[in-house]
């Protein structure tokens, strides 16, 4: 197939290298899902796909970011490519919109940015965008100061972030059936914890299927991500839960022709929705291959050619995570993270760089790197990761540990 891959991250050409079976057609676009991107215009990159297409041979649309998702779902639907529809990836994006179709929701008000005195009267609660991943912008809140020190940031960020979004949705999505798609709002929620877990699966002629239920692990009394591991070590009738529960939220937003991955938390004998994103996670990419024996591009890449991907792959003995290094500092890249000690380890991704001013917007900090560890056990590998930290993280006070 000629394959058009828009908003393609790094580790979508990483990937996709390898992948002669197919031809790839990389339209590049300014976008930084942790920082905003004011040089990326939505609708001109859009319009650019567009045009690509129509001077190009090309036979499917493949994604594997938000904001590419939306891209990627206007260009299915005007060419008639398998795919999702427009509607369906922006509830898996708008929290507000896409908790109405959820089977057991957390209760979920919008705030109106402009509302100085919003009527916020239940704490514990959690405030965030509608639209921003990576907690970006998100807050646990116990009490009204805490309120205001979170208004006071979201202002002076949300500006920064809106541009992106705002615009795309006036023109292409419903804004009477959704009249706050294009409004500066926050949401209010419920505020839930426990364990969380990400289910990833995909729908295919409107019948889905499950690929993986990835563990997301917490520093101890935080809500501050360690890491992400495979196999999950919940047990099976969390699992079985998380299961039916999955497939029933993707069935009320109607994603269809498209992989999904949902967050829940986990409880004793119960679990509750955190979140549906209308994509692969391709961030599990290495853990995938590692410990399941199977390439999420390779199944994303069938399904985009309208193409069932092969039955859910079966785990191995390989134990893996993918670890944070976290800082709450506010200082200089180069005065929180040794970058000349990181050219000494291998597959390590570095999200920042020297130069850059680092400053934590959310309760879950800023995430300087990231790596991929594997071996026989969760605790082997938790161990060579803490190791690692020691090693290149320059402001220890400033991390979870």
């Amino acid at each position: 197939m000629d394959v058009l891959i828009p908003c393609p991250s790094q580790r979508d050409r990483n990937a996709l290298a390898g992948m002669s079976e197919h031809r790839f057609h990389l339209l590049d676009a300014p976008l930084n899902p942790r920082t905003p991107s004011p040089d990326l215009d939505l609708l001109a990159y859009t319009a650019q796909c567009r045009d690509y297409i129509k001077a190009h041979p090309i036979d499917a649309v493949f994604y594997s970011r938000d904001v590419a998702d939306l891209v990627a779902a206007v260009l299915c639907e005007e060419f008639g490519f398998p795919g999702p529809s427009v509607e369906s990836v922006f509830l898996c994006l708008h929290k507000y919109y896409g908790r109405q179709y959820e089977p057991h929701p957390v209760r979920c008000d919008p705030i109106d940015l402009a509302d100085e005195q919003p009527a916020i009267t239940r704490y514990p609660c959690y405030l965030k965008p509608p639209w921003l991943n990576l907690g970006i912008l998100g807050f646990k809140l116990d009490s009204a100061a805490d309120l205001q020190r979170a208004l006071a940031i979201a202002r002076r960020e949300y500006p920064a972030w809106s541009p992106l979004y705002l615009p795309f949705f006036e023109r292409y999505i419903d804004c009477e059936k959704f009249p706050l798609a294009t409004r500066e709002i926050m949401l209010v929620e419920d505020f839930v914890d426990g364990p969380q877990v990400t289910v990833e699966g995909w729908v295919a002629n409107a019948r889905p299927a499950l690929w993986a239920i990835t563990d997301t692990n917490t520093y101890p009394g935080t809500r501050i991500i360690d890491n992400f591991s495979l196999p999950s070590r919940h047990p099976a009738h969390i699992q079985e839960m998380l299961a039916q529960q999955a497939l029933e939220a993707i069935s009320n937003i109607g994603l269809d022709n498209g992989f999904f991955n949902i967050e829940f938390w986990c409880h004793d004998n119960a679990v509750t929705l955190t979140e549906v994103n209308g994509r692969a996670a391709t961030c599990f990419y290495n853990l995938y291959r590692r410990c399941l024996g199977a390439c999420i591009y390779e199944a994303g890449l069938r399904l985009a050619g309208g193409q069932s991907p092969p039955p859910p792959p079966r785990p191995t003995d390989v134990v893996g995570g993918q670890f944070n290094l976290v800082t709450f500092g506010e200082d200089l890249a180069e005065n929180l993270f040794d970058f000349k000690r990181a050219q000494e380890v291998s597959e390590l991704t570095i999200y920042v760089e020297p130069g850059q001013e680092i400053r934590p917007v959310s309760e879950f900090g800023v995430v300087l790197a990231q790596i991929d560890l594997f071996g026989p056990s969760y605790a082997a590998i938790h161990a060579e990761a803490e190791a690692l930290r020691r090693r290149l993280l320059k402001q220890p006070a400033h991390s979870p540990w």
